[in-house]
């Protein structure tokens, strides 16, 4: 044990130190001569196609680029109302246009609630999760009806939503006008095929980007 102790501690022959000053090519070279002497012969066979190898890490390396991250830069509040996207024109509203609109959101809730027959009921095992989704719903096209209000004048009020702002819902009415109903002070109702859905507009005071992301409280008591 101790001999070979002795010989992994051993300095290098001189033969092999004699290569330190060496180009490359002669530094090669001299490598080659090394191992033809000292290794056995069956491995010195292969040692011209051996010494054709080339290790990736030896001639490549990869350029690290000190790249600042660029900050994503979105308009403020007070840029977008500067330049009118908070609001929408007050006239020239068509509701028979918006039909398109809405036979596409209602495709999307079809879609969004993997309805087949019919909706699950308040006793049903599912009944949690579906009405969740339907409160992380997009709301965009839908033809809302306000069926209860704290402002009497928008009971049975009811068209189509153009916009959702946190607090309130712009809807286009059958008479070609753009109103603003606010959410926290009513209860609306949308039908879907033979379904109809109601909710209260305070469980969706967010605004819709969060919506979808935010956690929704399973339980919700009507209070209104």
């Amino acid at each position: 044990m101790d001999s070979i102790k002795d010989q992994m501690n051993a300095p290098l022959p001189q033969e092999i130190l004699q290569g330190n000053n060496l180009t490359k090519e002669e530094a090669s070279k001299h490598i080659q001569t090394i191992l033809r002497q000292t290794l056995p012969s069956s491995d010195s066979k292969n040692l011209k196609a051996d010494f054709k190898w080339q290790f990736f890490l030896e001639q490549h390396y990869v350029v690290k680029l000190n790249r600042r991250k660029q900050k994503k830069t979105f308009l403020t509040r007070k840029q977008r109302k500067k330049m009118g996207l908070l609001k929408l024109p007050k006239e020239n509203w068509k509701y028979s246009s918006l039909q398109v609109v809405r036979d596409m959101w209602k495709e999307y809730m079809r879609e969004n609630l993997e309805l087949i027959q019919r909706a699950p009921t308040c006793v049903d095992q599912d009944w949690n999760s579906f009405s969740v989704i339907v409160a992380k719903s997009e709301m965009v096209g839908a033809d809302l009806r306000v069926v209860k209000s704290k402002v009497p004048s928008l009971i049975g009020m009811h068209g189509t939503v153009v916009l959702e702002t946190k607090m309130s819902f712009q809807i286009v009415t059958p008479q070609d006008k753009l109103k603003t109903i606010l959410k926290e002070t009513s209860i609306f109702e949308f039908l879907l095929d033979n379904m109809k859905f109601t909710f209260l507009g305070k469980h969706l005071t967010t605004r819709p980007s969060e919506r979808s992301v935010k956690k929704i409280r399973n339980l919700m008591q009507p209070d209104l």
